[in-house]
């Protein structure tokens, strides 16, 4: 099936194959610098995704792109796959210009740290005040 891969290493966001194996996306999301055996997904228009290495901000991440429209860097190569109604992986319904058109480049950016916060939401389930606990990963520009 038809992907789109967007590879900060090399700022090209180009299609690519995928096999439709999970497997082959932790061989697509990885460099010779970054070896990629975690993922997690960023759904964006329809039922595309973008795949991106779950553990990127636990080493040293070096290489950027931004989604526009998406509050964060991402770190490393994504991978745009599409969903059907069962879950399967499908080829994206994005095309490649739009996908081009949607990538930044951030190479300019380091990452600092994540900074862990608390929040309370108004859960549908859990009711007022749920607490939520994460991480916000913080950038700079980097040091010239």
């Amino acid at each position: 099936m038809r992907a789109i891969l967007i590879d900060p290493f090399n700022e090209t966001v180009t299609e690519v194959e995928h096999n439709g194996d999970y497997r082959e996306i932790y061989k697509l999301l990885s460099h010779e610098t970054v070896k990629v055996d975690t993922f997690t997904v960023i759904g964006i228009d329809h039922n595309d995704a973008i795949y991106v290495d779950d553990n990127s901000l636990l080493g040293t991440p070096t290489h950027f792109f931004r989604w526009r429209d998406y509050p964060q860097p991402l770190a490393g190569k994504g991978l745009i796959l599409g969903t059907n109604d069962e879950g399967e992986s499908v080829s994206p319904v994005i095309a490649l210009d739009r996908a081009k058109d949607n990538v930044v480049w951030a190479n300019d950016l380091e990452f600092v740290e994540l900074q862990p916060f608390e929040d309370v939401m108004d859960h549908p389930v859990l009711g007022k005040d749920t607490p939520v606990f994460g991480n916000k990963p913080i950038f700079r520009v980097k040091a010239k």
